[in-house]
């Protein structure tokens, strides 16, 4: 039995039921051709059958004084792992509507937290995996290491593995004696006044810029401006939205301006944003304020367990156009790197609890509500790069849905998954009533900055991304083949005419 961390606890703590704290991704895969009928119910008898690693072998024993634990049980799998028949066409729209129907309830907490959702049916001979597990179980950069462990870089492997299962070899046990773990006590106890030093002038640095003693590096807490994406959830009901893009096209565009991936992506986001509230007839006169949370997991580190810190990020200026927000963004991030870098994790988790719960009193508290601390989370991860597949079954796409965060009702998170930038947007009704249009306004945020950056290579001349869906509504973007063939008509019929003049 283990105690949980004071983050991991306050992922429970926070939850309510209009406000999960449940992570939700799912990936899609095309069944193998000699396997259409074979496949889903192998699946199926293999992921309810075998041993189940740590974290999804625990369940939640609550102590005294609303301390929590973990304990190790047998999971059902039959309970934890189900199978739903999408009805016919099972197009995108359709799994889009079971993916927001299934995400919806809180997971049961007398269980180990998660659940496993097979889909078949889906059209193009296509079926999907979907994983729900409590954020106080795992983060999502942990999440994403334990789905890249379970697929396979080869169609020839044909292991049916999942997140639950155990993979990693376990590591050579070492003697325990008492002068190690006194020496590793006392390690700790050395680095305490220094932490404590650290984090002393963590809070002057804040209260020397909140008296304009020096420029603010960062936005502050309760700092930020009501706007509708502060509009928080008062249900369960969640509006769901995602697009794809290239991600060669934004590491064309970072390079051409001397920025990062990050920077490209947290630019167009806000550059949409802006657009979507003036839309709405409902714009800020401040920049909009993100709660970025970043991983601190160490290389090698085990995937179980919270290792993020956050900060906030004062994004780019109302009425900016997308060159000059790029380059505010830029400047931005830039100085909270530089900031961050010289902390210990540590003192970042414990600056991050106090991010989280300045977010979580506009809900509690009415005071609160006209002075919050964040209009929206985003978040930005790594996940596996290259074709992967299950069993020889290849994976075509990977999509999330992020958790509408506390204090405010939106969530942008963009994982980039081979060589393709997945952008999913999570929203209370009340905050994004259309994501789907939201997205749009981000991808034409995009073209607007290549047009500027990259003045030859206009958007119209690349590949349009995959898919933009959104629940009860999905678009496609059409290729742009037709153009290229008009191209190549019209380049054949100059060569005529010059052949002729001469």
């Amino acid at each position: 039995m283990s105690k949980l961390s004071p983050v991991d606890l306050s992922f429970l703590l926070l939850e309510t039921p209009s406000r999960q704290m449940h992570m939700t991704a799912y990936q899609v895969f095309r069944l193998p051709a000699r396997e259409r009928n074979t496949f889903i119910p192998r699946l199926l008898a293999a992921y309810r059958s075998g041993p189940v690693a740590k974290p999804f072998n625990q369940r939640l024993k609550w102590l005294d004084k609303g301390v929590a634990s973990w304990e190790t049980v047998e999971p059902d799998l039959r309970y934890h792992v189900r199978h739903i028949a999408a009805p016919a066409p099972g197009t995108t729209q359709v799994l889009s509507d079971i993916v927001s129907f299934l995400n919806s309830p809180l997971l049961d907490r007398s269980m180990p937290l998660w659940e496993c959702y097979i889909i078949e049916g889906l059209e193009d001979d296509q079926f999907a995996i979907m994983i729900k597990v409590h954020h106080a179980m795992i983060d999502g950069m942990g999440a994403l290491k334990l789905f890249d462990q379970c697929i396979s870089r080869s169609p020839a492997d044909k292991g049916m593995n999942s997140i639950w299962m155990p993979m990693e070899k376990p590591a050579k046990s070492r003697p325990r004696t008492g002068r190690p773990q006194a020496q590793n006590l006392l390690s700790r106890l050395g680095k305490l006044p220094a932490n404590l030093l650290q984090i002393g002038a963590g809070v002057a640095e804040l209260g020397a810029q909140n008296l304009r003693l020096k420029p603010a590096a960062s936005s502050l807490p309760f700092a930020a401006t009501k706007t509708l994406f502060n509009n928080i959830a008062t249900s369960s009901e969640r509006r769901y939205g995602s697009c794809e893009i290239p991600l060669a096209q934004v590491k064309a565009l970072a390079g051409a301006t001397g920025t990062t991936v990050n920077d490209i992506v947290m630019t167009v986001i806000d550059h949409g944003l802006h657009a979507y509230l003036e839309e709405h007839e409902a714009p800020t006169g401040k920049p909009l304020v993100a709660l970025m949370a970043m991983s601190v997991r160490a290389e090698g580190q085990e995937a179980s367990g919270n290792q993020t810190a956050a900060e906030l990020v004062a994004m780019g200026k109302p009425g900016a156009s997308v060159a000059e927000r790029l380059q505010q963004i830029h400047t931005s991030t830039g100085q909270i790197k530089e900031n961050s870098s010289k902390l210990p994790v540590a003192v970042r988790q414990l600056y991050a609890m106090l991010l989280f719960g300045s977010t979580t009193l506009p809900d509690i508290a009415a005071a609160f509500r006209s002075m919050p601390s964040i209009n929206l989370v985003i978040s930005n991860m790594r996940g596996p790069q290259g074709q992967r597949y299950l069993a020889g079954a290849p994976m075509v796409s990977f999509q999330g849905c992020p958790i509408v965060p506390p204090g405010a009702g939106l969530n942008v998170s963009f994982v980039s998954v081979n060589e393709t930038i997945c952008l999913g947007v999570g929203a209370a009704p009340g905050a994004v009533a259309d994501p789907h249009r939201l997205t749009r306004l981000i991808l034409a945020a995009l073209a607007e900055l290549e047009t500027i950056a990259l003045p030859g290579k206009a958007t119209a001349k690349r590949p349009a991304p995959k898919k933009t869906t959104t629940r009860g509504a999905t678009a496609r973007t059409a290729t742009p083949k037709k153009v290229k063939r008009k191209q190549a008509a019209l380049k054949k019929t100059a060569q005529k005419s010059r052949r002729k003049a001469r």
